[in-house]
C-alpha cells in the first residue's frame, strides 16, 4: 500500500517551470475558447471558492485594478515604477508573457523570487488537489484563474504593499475581478475584441470592462470613445464612485526634440488643465491631485500612446502618494523612474543603432499607435529604408493593418515579410502577404518564423531598422531565437 502513495508535490515538482506546466495542462483559455456556454468556463464563484480555501491571500496588499484592451501592460508599469519610488513595495501581475511565464509576476526593484516562487507553487499545488472537482461550472480550475491565485498567493508572501492588476479577459467576470476594495481602479481603452466573448459593439464591451468598478471605487480613464466613456459615467454614478478622465485633465500632448540625441529616447511635454472629475450620484467627490501647467517628460517607449498611458499613471499615482506630485519631494525621483521603464515586447529595442523593434500589437488601433512611433524613431537619423517582419494569427483584421503598415503617402518598407506566428490558430501567411500586395507592397512569404528572422535579418545587413509586429505569438518566437543566440 505504501508503494503506490503518491509522492509529495515537493517530491514530484523539483522546478518552477514544472509547476508553470501543470497549470498549462488545464483549461487553457488563452488557447482558445471551448465550445458551448461561457457562463460555464467564465464565473466568479469558482474562482472566490479558491481564493477562499487558501486564505484570501488578495486581502492582504492594496490594489490597482487595471481593465482595457489595449494600454493595460505599460501603464501598470509606469503607476509601478512610480509608487516603487516611496519606498513601497510593488508587485504587478499581467499577461501574456513572451518567453517565460515569470513575465506575468513582476515585483518592482528586485530580481524574480525563483526561492519563494517554487514554494508558492508547490502550496498552491498542495492544497488544491483538496478542492479539484468541487468547484462551480466545470469542476476544474483553468489555467488563468491557477495564474490569477499563483500571483495572490506570491504577492503575499514576498510582503507586497500593493498589487497591480491586469485583467486577462473583460472584466465583470475576469478571474481578477474577484478583489474588492480596490485603492484605483483604471480603464485604459476599448476597442473591438474578442467579440464571441465581450460583444460585437463598443457599449457591450465597455460594459464588460465597467464589471470591474465596486462601490465608491476611484476611477480613472484613458481617452475612449465616446459610446465607452458614457457607458464608464453611468456605471460610476451607479456604483457611487469618482471618475477622473484623462480627456479633461489633459489639454494637449506634444512631441519635443530628441532627448540628448539618443535613439532609445522620447521626450514629451504634458500640458494639463486645472481639477476636473465627475462626482458620484450622492456628494461631489473630488480628487485633489494637484498638477497644473506643463511638464517634460522622457520615455523609452515610442509613440503617442505611451505619452497618454504614462501620463495616466502620472494622474493615478499622484492621487495615490502625493510625494510624487509637482512640490513633493519624490517629484524628480518619479520622472526619472518612468524614462528608465521598458517592457518585453512593447516597442522593444532588441539593438539600438540602426533600431531592431519589437511590438506586439496585433489590432489595427494598436499597430497605428506602433507604427507612429517607429515612424517617430526612424525619422531623426539617416537610416535607409527598414524592413518588416509581420505575423498574424487567424481573425485578426490583416487587411486594416497592412493599410497602416503601408501607408500609401508615404511608405517606408523597403521589404516586408509575412510569416506565422507559431501554431496558435495559425493564418494563411499567403492570404495575408495578399493584403500587403494589394497596397503596393513588396513582400515575401516565408512561414517558418526561423528563417524569416534570418531572412529579415539578412535584408537589413545591419545598414536597416527592422520593425517586428502584428502578434505576441510571434514577438515571443523572435524573442527566444534571440535569446538562443540568433541576431
Amino acid at each position: 500500500m505504501g508503494a503506490n502513495r503518491k509522492k509529495p508535490i515537493k517530491e514530484m515538482i523539483q522546478t518552477l517551470d514544472e509547476a508553470f506546466e501543470i497549470f498549462e495542462s488545464c483549461t487553457n483559455l488563452e488557447r482558445g475558447f471551448p465550445p458551448g456556454n461561457p457562463n460555464r468556463i467564465y464565473r466568479l464563484d469558482r474562482m472566490r471558492r479558491l481564493c477562499d480555501h487558501f486564505g484570501n491571500p488578495q486581502e492582504e496588499f492594496k490594489k490597482i485594478h487595471i481593465a482595457g484592451s489595449k494600454g493595460k501592460g505599460s501603464t501598470a508599469a509606469y503607476i509601478g515604477k512610480l509608487l516603487a519610488t516611496t519606498g513601497a513595495r510593488i508587485g504587478i501581475y499581467s499577461s501574456p508573457h513572451l518567453v517565460d511565464y515569470r513575465e506575468r509576476f513582476l515585483i518592482i526593484g528586485t530580481e524574480f523570487p525563483e526561492k519563494t516562487a517554487l514554494e508558492t507553487a508547490r502550496q498552491l499545488l498542495e492544497n488544491l488537489t483538496d478542492i479539484n472537482g468541487k468547484l462551480p461550472g466545470t469542476g476544474k480550475t483553468t489555467t488563468f484563474e491557477l495564474l490569477t491565485l499563483f500571483a495572490f498567493l506570491l504577492f503575499r508572501n514576498t510582503n507586497c504593499d500593493y498589487a497591480i492588476l491586469e485583467t486577462g479577459l473583460g472584466g465583470r467576470l475576469d478571474a481578477t475581478n474577484v478583489i474588492e476594495h480596490p485603492e484605483a481602479v483604471l480603464i485604459t481603452s476599448i476597442e473591438r475584441e474578442h467579440t464571441e466573448i465581450l460583444g460585437n459593439h463598443i457599449h457591450e464591451i465597455a460594459k464588460e470592462k465597467a464589471g470591474i468598478i465596486k462601490t465608491s471605487s476611484r476611477v480613472w480613464t484613458a481617452k475612449l470613445p465616446a459610446s465607452a466613456q458614457n457607458i464608464i459615467r453611468l456605471r460610476t454614478r451607479e456604483t457611487e464612485s469618482s471618475l477622473t478622465e484623462l480627456a479633461e485633465r489633459l489639454a494637449k500632448i506634444e512631441e519635443l526634440p530628441n532627448f540628448n540625441n539618443r535613439v532609445n529616447k522620447f521626450a514629451w511635454k504634458l500640458k494639463w488643465r486645472g481639477l476636473k472629475t465627475v462626482p458620484p450620484a450622492s456628494a461631489i467627490n473630488r480628487i485633489p491631485v494637484g498638477i497644473s501647467t506643463s511638464e517634460m517628460i522622457h520615455l523609452s517607449m515610442g509613440g503617442y500612446v505611451q505619452a497618454e498611458n504614462a501620463a495616466l499613471a502620472l494622474l493615478v499615482a499622484r492621487s495615490l502618494e502625493p510625494s510624487l506630485d509637482f512640490d513633493g519631494t519624490r517629484y524628480t525621483a518619479g520622472i526619472t523612474a518612468i524614462e528608465q521603464l521598458s517592457l518585453p515586447g512593447r516597442f522593444q529595442f532588441l539593438k539600438v543603432n540602426p533600431p531592431i523593434i519589437l511590438d506586439g500589437a496585433h489590432t489595427p488601433r494598436s499597430i497605428a499607435a506602433a507604427y507612429e512611433g517607429f515612424v517617430q524613431l526612424t525619422s531623426r537619423y539617416t537610416f535607409d529604408s527598414p524592413v518588416l517582419l509581420f505575423g498574424s494569427v487567424a481573425g485578426k483584421n490583416h487587411k486594416s493593418m497592412a493599410r497602416i503598415l503601408c501607408n500609401n503617402r508615404n511608405p517606408i518598407f523597403k521589404k516586408i515579410i509575412v510569416s506565422t506566428p507559431g501554431n496558435f490558430k495559425p493564418s494563411n501567411p499567403r492570404e495575408v502577404a495578399k493584403s500587403f500586395v494589394s497596397q503596393g507592397a513588396d513582400v515575401e512569404v516565408i512561414p517558418n518564423i526561423k528563417k524569416a528572422w534570418i531572412t529579415t535579418l539578412k535584408l537589413a545587413d545591419n545598414t536597416r531598422p527592422i520593425f517586428i509586429t502584428g502578434s505576441f505569438y510571434m514577438i515571443g518566437e523572435i524573442a527566444s531565437l534571440k535569446n538562443d543566440g540568433w541576431a
